[in-house]
C-alpha cells in the first residue's frame, strides 16, 4: 500500500508540472501580452512565436528573433560552410559548438549561440505560443570565448602561410585564416546587438584588413591556363572561366596552373520526333606541381526540336554542373590542405 501511495504522489505531482509547462487556456503568462514583463530588454532579446505545435512555434520565435539580426549582420553562405569544415574535428570548438549551437533554420538564415525557449502556452484555439530568447551577458561571455578562438587559429593559420612552400599552398592557408575571421566578424556583429560594450571590445583585437590583404597579396600570384582537346570554337573555355569568375585564381595565357582535358558533343538518334545529341566532358584543374586539383566528368544527352537546340542545351547544362563542381572541388582542395587531408 505504501509503495502505490508513493506511486501514486508522483504520478501527480508529474501531472502538475506538465500543466505548468503547457498550460492549455487558462490565464495565459504575462509575456502573452507585455513580453517586457517576463523578458526585459536590459537583460535579454526575445520573441514570441506561434504554431500549430511546440516545433512550430519555437520556429516561429526563433525566425522573428533572427530579424532583429537580418539588418545588420552580413550572412556568406559559403565561408560559413567553409568554416564549418575548417573547425570539424577540432575537440576544442565540439565540445561548446554541440552544447550551445542552436540553427535557426534557412528562414532566419543566422546561427545563434545560447537560444532558449520558453515553456509553451496553447490557447483556448489549440496554438501555440513560446518564447525564443537570448539572455545577454551570459550569452555575450561565450561570444567572447569563442571569438577569441576563431582569432587563434586564424593567427596560427596565418602563421604557416607564411612558412608554406608553393603560392597556392600558402594562399590555401592565407584563405583559411580570412574564413576564420571573417566568422570572428559575423559574430561581433551578432555581439553587438546581444551586448555592445563586449563587441567594442572584442572589435579591438580584430584586424581583418590584416588577413584580407595577405589572400588577396597571394591571389595574385595564383592563375591558370586552358588547354581542353575538341574546344574548337573556345566556347568550352569561356564556360570554364566564367566558372571561374568567384574564385580567387584568375586567367592567363601563361598561368602555372591549367585546365586539361577533353570535350565532345555529337549528334545521337533516339527519337524520330526530336534531334538528341550526347556530350562528354572530362576536365580536370591541376596546379603548379601538376597535381590535380578538381575534377568535373559527365556523359550525358540532351534534346530539342532541332540540333542547335539540342546542343544549346548540352551547353547550358554543362556550364550550370560545372560552376557548381568546380567550387566544391576547389573548396575541398584548399580545406584539405590546410587540415591535413
Amino acid at each position: 500500500m505504501k509503495y502505490f501511495t508513493i506511486l501514486f504522489i508522483a504520478i501527480l505531482i508529474l501531472f502538475n508540472s506538465c500543466a505548468a509547462t503547457f498550460r492549455h487556456g487558462g490565464t495565459p503568462p504575462a509575456w502573452m501580452t507585455n513580453l517586457e514583463a517576463d523578458f526585459p530588454q536590459s537583460r535579454y532579446l526575445a520573441a514570441v512565436g506561434s504554431g500549430s505545435s511546440r516545433r512550430r512555434a519555437q520556429e516561429d520565435a526563433s525566425a522573428l528573433l533572427a530579424q532583429q539580426f537580418s539588418v545588420h549582420v552580413r550572412v556568406n553562405t559559403v565561408a560559413q560552410e567553409r568554416y564549418a569544415e575548417l573547425i570539424r574535428g577540432d575537440q576544442r570548438y565540439r565540445e561548446i559548438m554541440t552544447m550551445l549551437n542552436h540553427t535557426i533554420g534557412t528562414q532566419a538564415d543566422q546561427t545563434f549561440i545560447n537560444l532558449k525557449f520558453s515553456d509553451p502556452y496553447i490557447d483556448r484555439t489549440g496554438t501555440t505560443h513560446v518564447v525564443a530568447y537570448l539572455e545577454r551577458q551570459p550569452t555575450a561571455l561565450i561570444y567572447r570565448d569563442l571569438i577569441r578562438r576563431d582569432l587563434e587559429k586564424a593567427e596560427d593559420y596565418f602563421r604557416r602561410a607564411n612558412t608554406a612552400v608553393g603560392s597556392l599552398r600558402r594562399y590555401a592557408f592565407f584563405d583559411a585564416a580570412y574564413i576564420m575571421a571573417l566568422n570572428a566578424e559575423r559574430m561581433i556583429d551578432q555581439l553587438r546587438i546581444i551586448f555592445p560594450p563586449m563587441a567594442a571590445m572584442m572589435e579591438m583585437e580584430l584586424d581583418l584588413r590584416k588577413f584580407t590583404a595577405a589572400r588577396d597579396r597571394e591571389a595574385a600570384n595564383l592563375s591558370y591556363r586552358i588547354a581542353i582537346d575538341g574546344d574548337t570554337d573556345g566556347r568550352i573555355a569561356g564556360i570554364v572561366r566564367e566558372a571561374m569568375s568567384g574564385q580567387a585564381i584568375s586567367y592567363s595565357p601563361n598561368g602555372s596552373m591549367v585546365f586539361r582535358g577533353t570535350w565532345s558533343v555529337t549528334p545521337v538518334t533516339v527519337n524520330p520526333n526530336f534531334r538528341s545529341v550526347n556530350w562528354i566532358a572530362n576536365i580536370s584543374l591541376f596546379d603548379e606541381a601538376d597535381t590535380t586539383i578538381a575534377t568535373f566528368f559527365r556523359d550525358a544527352r540532351e534534346n530539342g526540336l532541332t540540333e542547335t537546340q539540342a546542343e544549346t542545351v548540352a551547353f547550358r547544362e554543362f556550364q550550370r554542373q560545372l560552376s557548381a563542381e568546380l567550387a566544391r572541388g576547389i573548396n575541398a582542395y584548399l580545406t584539405g590542405i590546410v587540415i591535413g587531408n
